[in-house]
């Protein structure tokens, strides 16, 4: 797992999801904004119905984000 430098909302590589979504890629780290249910797959292992409350960050190693209800999230695309 990589530990994030910065967490900073606008910051180029960020990406915000604002409804129902799902979003593959390579990701350090999802934020919610305001409370949400989303599903995480964290070094190949599935994560589902994870309630993230306004202001909880997950971070890892991410490969696949979806957001199921609430939100918006902040998703940290990683730059490798």
């Amino acid at each position: 797992m990589r530990l994030l430098s910065r967490l900073t909302l606008g910051e180029a590589g960020t990406t915000i999801a604002t409804s129902a979504s799902t979003n593959d890629g390579s990701f350090d780290g999802v934020t919610a904004l305001s409370v949400g249910t989303i599903g995480l797959t964290i070094s190949g292992m599935e994560h589902t119905g994870l309630a993230i409350a306004a202001g909880a960050t997950v971070v890892g190693d991410i490969s696949q984000v979806i957001l199921t209800s609430g939100g918006p999230i902040v998703i940290y695309v990683r730059k490798d």
